[in-house]
């Protein structure tokens, strides 16, 4: 096991990637929404930068990826929200993708932003992340994870299966 990002490079880099989102959404309002449990992590932490930053709120809702309801939002977006979509790690793409699918109106977005933490590679799924951490290509046999303490991001450990 290789730590890659401890938890203050995991703050800085979350730091940069807050101010990435706000280039990239153009001061439209933003709606974050982390996928599981390490993604909301990420998504916590995401908009705490965001909110110093532009000093106004962000709503942030929570999907479970392998549930089978689909994301409801409140009734006050409208074509100017950025809708972004965040995750710890994407390898194949498989996770976002199927939650991409549980948006019933993907259209009310002005535009929909994939935001990661570290981007593997390896993609089966035509997804390419807007705002990425760190990219960290690995071998098939190799695993990223994003540990969690007070479900908060602790350290990002590259893990070798040697199977």
């Amino acid at each position: 096991m290789m730590i890659l990002l401890d938890k203050n490079r995991i703050e800085r880099t979350l730091k940069r990637m807050a101010y990435q989102i706000l280039e990239e959404t153009k001061g439209h309002p933003i709606t974050l929404v982390g996928l599981n449990i390490r993604g909301y992590a990420v998504a916590l932490r995401l908009k705490k930068h965001l909110v110093a930053i532009q000093e106004s709120d962000v709503p942030l809702f929570q999907v479970k990826a392998e549930s089978d309801t689909s994301v409801q939002f409140s009734k006050n977006l409208n074509e100017n929200n950025v809708l972004v979509l965040v995750d710890d790690v994407i390898f194949s793409g498989g996770t976002m993708f199927n939650t991409i699918r549980k948006i019933p109106d993907l259209s009310v977005f002005n535009k929909i932003l994939l935001t990661v933490l570290v981007d593997r590679g390896h993609r089966k799924y035509p997804l390419l992340a807007g705002v990425v951490g760190v990219h960290a290509p690995t071998k098939l046999n190799e695993h990223v994870e994003l540990t969690l303490e007070n479900n908060e991001p602790k350290d990002l450990v590259l893990i070798q299966n040697n199977k």
